[in-house]
């Protein structure tokens, strides 16, 4: 065989440059995308879900499509960097304009995005067809670069390293968007910015293009010093058909534990946007080392068989780790178990299954006559693949057997993998071999298996009246003293606690205060039913003809009836209809309109909540309110004063109860607000005593209107106070906010 036709350390660190830079504009415009898409098709897992799926869908049709034109196209196989900037230009160009029209033509959007509300299958068709008519072609031109700069080189320890270098990029930008340029810059301009590094990515490659000629054809690689009877048997199992089927399997595999992963990830660091950023970016940090590792592999003595059959050996025995840490880890039993069981559960199994795609990239069939167009066709398979196990895994799966049965179902996979290495090369297996795969077997069948059914324990199970799972989170109902509940979606307590005298005042007077100075009271919406509390409050005014109640987490509605008689039993009251979708999402796209609108959520700083509190979201709201309509919403925290300051400049009229001691419940609209309904309460209501009876006010309405009068005062003193930020939909300050205290970034209500 020849020599392995190299690049220079300068030329190689340049390209693995510009791979870097790649990597990480093509993160930033995903979490930008993830962000935009989730106002206009709903915050929900299934429209995050579709953005996804067609991200990567269109880099598995980019690198075939690049796979193909490499064999064909003349000028892309004389200058492979000139055309690799051009890409990149194209990329940048293409990204930046679906950027600036997801924030600028929402309501366009919103007309193509369907009903909330319409059957799934009918609504994932629509949410797939509007993300792919606006995403398709920038990232099926990403999908381009990989094949395009592989086409530089033909050692294998090369191709291996430029790709774990992209992804390593990729890790980069999950942070640098998140930490730096949405929080500072805002969407568009953060789009801009990545856009422009696009650009001076072109430059780079045009310019320098002429001291980069392409690969001479039938240049080889050698072969390693490895013995020839392992090189033989290597070559006739390692062939074309295989090396995809392993392409295969290691997308499908690394997608599916990366679902279960940022899960994990989430329960042990927190709730904040920040949480999913820094998850994301350890995941593809350490996949990426592993790609790198792998070119130092492949110059050891170890044939490729024998590092995946560690691979796949060492990710089982992390996870049996996993899960012998996973109590004490998930209910925070100490700090560094908490990091050990991150290490064992994450970051080792990520650094073993990312070396599997590299090795597969690395390899070169017999018959290749095009290094680079076998690149694209792999990384295709392997990203079609891995779009495969997101979908398989996120919609159905984690819905079916769980995070820790989906890491059963993976080890499983990994098994067979396995027991296939062990057959193909038997007879060159040391005795560390066997007994590497042995411990590898024992610990799937009596510790994986096992815990499979298990739903990760987030609280203690003597305390817990629920605990559920679906692809919406782990949804826990715990019990505490004097009969109160608590309620947690993974770690986030949804409310405060059920059964808390605070809790039923709050949630009632969400429904009583705006009823008081509606004008009609014919139709009612509530975004964010909670224990269900404020719809059943809703539903005891007869003058109140018609409720809808929406709901994200389907689970609260499924176990409505333990929050009962605090809810009233709402959700057998023919007035009301329940769905469970996303609020911000029901209200764009309903026809209907609405005497009130009361916006139940518990924490604004959440990836989702924080644009209930958005200007956009204010204008919509006061669009889909009847003349002389009333808007409700708690506000709390450090940032009270800007959260008065967003609502009072859409609507000018406001006023307000205190809540929870460190809160409002603010109604506001855009006329004069005026107690239109108080001749009701005092007539039908005993003066308000049957209605506020129950939640402590035992003088009835006059005790609200002192209520009232105490909310007044508070918001002079929040009207004196200067706003520090306005949020809003392209600059979402709440969403990133750093919140005061150690684990600001971390957590936000816990």
């Amino acid at each position: 065989m020849t020599a392995p036709t190299t690049l220079s350390r300068s030329r190689f660190r340049f390209l693995c440059a510009l791979l870097f830079c790649t990597g990480m504009t093509s993160l930033v415009f995903q979490i930008i995308w993830l962000r935009g898409f989730g106002i206009i098709l709903g915050s929900t897992i299934y429209s995050m879900s579709s953005v996804i799926t067609v991200f990567m869908l269109g880099l598995a049709l980019g690198s075939f499509l690049m796979s193909q034109l490499l064999k064909r196209g003349r000028w892309l196989a004389a200058h492979p960097l000139a055309a690799y900037g051009s890409v990149e230009l194209l990329v940048g160009l293409s990204a930046l304009l679906v950027t600036w029209t997801l924030f600028t033509h929402q309501g366009f959007y919103l007309s193509l995005s369907g009903s909330p509300t319409a059957p799934l299958l009918k609504l994932l068709a629509t949410q797939f067809t509007v993300c792919a008519a606006l995403i398709a072609v920038p990232t099926t031109l990403m999908g381009m670069t990989l094949p395009l700069v592989s086409q530089l080189v033909t050692d294998r320890r090369q191709v291996s390293a430029l790709y774990g270098i992209n992804t390593i990029g990729g890790a980069t930008g999950s942070i640098v968007a998140s930490f730096v340029l949405i929080y500072y810059l805002g969407c568009v301009r953060a789009g801009a910015v990545a856009a422009a590094l696009n650009g001076l990515i072109f430059c780079a490659a045009v310019l320098t293009s002429r001291y980069f000629p392409p690969v001479p054809a039938g240049a080889e690689e050698t072969d390693d010093g490895a013995p020839a009877a392992t090189l033989a048997a290597e070559n006739r199992l390692l062939g074309r058909p295989l090396l995809l089927t392993l392409a295969v399997f290691s997308g499908f595999i690394a997608l599916s534990c990366e679902i279960t992963w940022t899960r994990f990830l989430s329960l042990a660091f927190g709730n904040r946007v920040y949480v999913t950023s820094i998850a994301l970016a350890l995941i593809l940090l350490f996949m990426g080392q592993a790609a790198r590792m792998s070119s130092a592999l492949l110059r050891g003595p170890n044939p490729l068989w024998r590092i995946l059959l560690y691979s796949c050996a060492f990710t089982l025995i992390s996870f049996s780790a996993a899960f012998l840490l996973e109590r004490p880890a998930l209910q925070a039993s100490h700090p560094g178990i908490v990091v050990l069981f991150i290490l064992v559960m994450v970051v080792f199994p990520a650094t073993a299954l990312g070396l599997l795609f590299p090795l597969t990239l690395a390899a070169r069939p017999a018959g290749v006559d095009n290094p680079a167009s076998w690149v694209g066709l792999v990384y295709g398979f392997n990203t079609l693949a891995s779009l495969v196990g997101s979908l398989a895994s996120g919609y159905v799966l984690i819905n079916l057997i769980g995070s820790n049965g989906l890491i059963a179902f993976n080890s499983a996979l990994l098994v067979l993998s396995l027991l296939g290495l062990v057959y193909a090369f038997r007879q060159h297996f040391k005795p560390s071999d066997h007994a590497l795969a042995a411990v590898a077997g024992l610990g799937f069948l009596a510790v994986i298996l096992p815990r499979s059914t298990e739903v990760p324990p987030v609280v203690d199970a003597t305390s817990a009246v629920v605990s559920s799972e679906d692809a919406h989170g782990i949804f826990s109902v715990v019990r505490m003293d004097a009969g109160r509940l608590r309620v947690l979606n993974n770690r986030t307590d949804l409310v405060y606690l059920y059964g808390d005298p605070t809790t039923q005042y709050v949630q009632e007077s969400q429904a009583y205060l705006p009823i008081l100075y509606a004008p009609q009271l014919e139709r009612v919406l509530n975004i964010g039913s909670g224990y269900g509390i404020t719809a059943g409050a809703f539903s005891r005014v007869a003058e109140v003809r018609a409720i809808e109640a929406v709901e994200i987490v389907p689970a609260l509605v499924e176990h409505a009836n333990l929050f009962s008689p605090g809810n009233h039993r709402y959700f057998d009251n023919p007035r009301i209809q329940v769905h469970v979708t996303d609020g911000r999402h029901f209200l764009a796209t309903t026809p209907e309109r609405y005497d009130i609108i009361s916006i139940n959520v518990s924490d604004p700083y959440l990836p989702g909540s924080s644009s209930l509190f958005s200007r956009e979201f204010y204008e919509m709201a006061r669009s889909r309110l009847k003349p002389g309509g009333v808007l409700a919403q708690h506000i709390f925290g450090p940032d009270i004063a800007s959260l008065y300051h967003g609502i009072h400049e859409v609507f000018p009229h406001v006023k307000a109860i205190p809540a929870y001691g460190n809160g409002l419940t603010l109604i506001a609209s855009a006329e004069p607000l005026r107690p239109h309904q108080r001749e009701v309460f005092l007539r039908q209501y005993d003066e308000g005593r049957a209605l506020f009876g129950p939640i402590g006010l035992d003088n009835g309405l006059a005790g609200f209107e002192e209520l009232i009068a105490l909310g007044d005062e508070k918001l002079q003193e929040l009207a004196s106070r200067a706003p520090e930020f306005r949020n809003s939909d392209d600059m979402p300050t709440l969403e990133f906010r750093r919140l005061p205290g150690k684990v600001g970034l971390f957590y936000s209500n816990n």
